[in-house]
């Protein structure tokens, strides 16, 4: 639709509206031309959000890789820890 038809359709039904009142022709289509106005500014953001918008991809998540697990105290393979003197054992001066 032309945009001068869309607005004289909108300042139509805004006449219609205020019930039918002669003498707001101006102020019809002022409003009108706002209106309008708006609609292809929220068409026109609309166009651009859809090209804008990025495209979901999947992302591949890998496992976390097998590193060797370090055994804990006690496990086999674990390093001898030095023990402290016991009461008992003498230390060496």
């Amino acid at each position: 639709m032309d945009s001068i038809d869309e607005v004289a359709k909108v300042a139509y039904e805004l006449f219609e509206r205020d019930g039918r009142q002669h003498g707001k022709d101006k102020e019809h289509w002022a409003e009108a031309e706002r209106i309008v106005k708006a609609r292809r500014m929220e068409r026109e953001a609309e166009r651009d959000r859809k090209v804008v918008a990025p495209k979901k991809t999947s992302v591949k998540v890998e496992a976390p890789s097998k590193k060797e697990k370090t055994p804990k105290p006690g496990e086999a393979g674990a390093a001898k820890q030095s023990k402290k003197p016991s009461p008992r054992t003498p230390r060496s001066k």
